[in-house]
């Protein structure tokens, strides 16, 4: 008997790159103002280099993408000797934009759906706010790959959300966009799971009972396990 559910967020319940374009597009803009030297200097796309470098140079914090952006904005402030608030102040202007996110369509309306028979429950590598973008009465716990110490596919991670959730690994199905994060690290969890497949995702052998096309189709899915 399925108790529980988890989502996947980004690429999940809304498209993400929109989102983190319309950040960089601000937070550039921002620095114009705020630290001119780091605007004459660099652009979104160096800046996103900075931040993989960041993480390649820091394995320690990997899991931990905000951890992550604040490392690499310190770089910058070491770098042009800026004031010690300026990594502070930058991800925070980064992270108003980031969780201005849009749903795809009839998400809210399935999460509400689903909380009446089920737990709901995330498992993200990212570090968006559900309060911020106004989701948190939707779900009953959230697992982070920051809080957890390990991403997915890690099923660290996914065994940490079977524990909050008080239930059997069998009892939870895990919905995500991401064969190899989500599907694979369910499996290494012995959890159930369903695949939301998009234009971008390759062809693997799963059931037509475990793939949907959109989030709004879960409910009925669900009927038939």
């Amino acid at each position: 008997m399925i108790k529980c559910i988890t989502f996947d967020l980004d690429d999940t319940l809304w498209k993400i790159e929109p989102v983190i374009i319309e950040a960089e597009i601000n937070f550039n803009n921002w620095l114009k103002q705020n630290y001119p030297i780091i605007a004459e200097n660099h652009d979104s796309l160096s800046l996103r280099k900075l931040m993989k470098q960041t993480a390649l140079e820091n394995p320690e914090i990997k899991h931990d993408l905000s951890a992550i952006r604040i490392k690499g904005y310190t770089h910058l402030k070491n770098l042009y000797q800026l004031p010690e608030t300026m990594p502070t102040r930058s991800f925070e202007y980064f992270m108003k934009y980031r969780n201005k996110v849009k749903l795809f369509d009839g998400v809210e309306r399935t999460l509400k759906k689903l909380k009446k028979n089920y737990l709901i429950g995330t498992i993200t590598n990212g570090n968006a706010s559900l309060e911020k973008i106004g989701l948190n009465n939707l779900f009953d716990f959230e697992t982070k790959a920051a809080d957890v110490g390990f991403m997915k596919p890690d099923p660290k991670i996914f065994q940490a959300a079977i524990k909050k959730a008080k239930c059997k690994s069998n009892e939870i199905v895990h919905v995500g966009d991401s064969y190899e994060k989500d599907i694979i690290g369910a499996k290494s969890a012995n959890m159930n799971y369903i695949w939301l497949k998009n234009e971008n995702n390759e062809d693997f052998d799963i059931s037509a009972s475990k793939l949907i096309s959109s989030i709004t189709e879960v409910p009925e899915l669900l009927k038939n396990w």
